[in-house]
Order: structure tokens, then sequence, then C-alpha cells
């Protein structure tokens, strides 16, 4: 069991990943070495922002038709942008994807900690994440 203490922590780091990251997938093509030329670094963002909307798209339809509730799931719109944002930074810069995998694995395991959602709400909301980003993190985001 977690003191009450150390889980108003841990739902302090769970809540500040997403931002941290939207910091990160704004920054990152300046960073060294940067990102590259102009038209990359629109190419890049143009993918990123299409891969949050599908994620949200995605929301709104189970809003509508509760998809996962019929399943007595719950989507997890957090881990899926995450997820998302991590998609895209890791392709644009492959070095650090194992970084970033290994963040979305500890945010993962603090929303199922802390009791927000469960392992198959991660999972599903995950691939949904992955499926709504990478065709545009491999077509758009990877030009340059």
């Amino acid at each position: 069991m977690i003191s009450s203490t150390a889980r108003q922590v841990l739902h302090l780091l769970a809540d500040a990943l997403d931002p941290l990251l939207a910091l990160l997938a704004l920054l990152h093509p300046a960073m060294r070495p940067p990102l590259g030329d102009r038209r990359r670094v629109r190419s890049y963002y143009l993918a990123t922002t299409l891969g949050l909307a599908g994620i949200y798209a995605v929301a709104g339809i189970d809003v509508v038709f509760s998809l996962w509730g019929r399943s007595g799931l719950d989507y997890s719109t957090h881990t899926a942008f995450a997820v998302s944002l991590a998609l895209s930074i890791g392709l644009a810069r492959p070095r650090w994807a194992w970084a970033l995998a290994i963040v979305i694995l500890a945010h993962s395991t603090l929303l199922v900690l802390l009791d927000f959602h469960s392992p198959a709400d991660i999972v599903t909301s995950g691939l949904v994440a992955v499926l709504a980003t990478l065709p545009w993190a491999l077509t758009l985001g990877r030009r340059g």
C-alpha cells in the first residue's frame, strides 16, 4: 500500500510527464545537433500535430460511442498523448528512443500503480497512439 504522501508525489510525477514531453517536443528541433532545415522542422511539427489530432479524435469518438467503456476499459488520453509525442520525438531522434521508451514505461506503471488506469487501458490507448502517429511521423516527420 502506498502512503498518502508518496501517492501525492507519484501523482505529481504522473501529471508532470505530458507537459514535459510537450516541452521537449517543441524544443528538441533546436537542440544539438539541430534537427535540420526549416522544411524538416515544419514537417516534424506537422506530423507531431497530426498524430496528436488523431489521438484526440479517437478520444472524442470514444466519448460519443463509448468504445472502451463497452469493453470495461477506459481510454487513457494521457497515455495516448505521451506515446504519440515520444514516438514523434524518437523517430526524429533515434538515439533518444530507449530513454523515451523507459519514460513511457515508467509513466504507464505509475498510472496503473495509482489506479488511474488498468494495464489494458494503457496498452489499447498506446496502440491507438502508435496507429494515429506512426503514418504521419514516417511520411512527414522524417522528410528533410
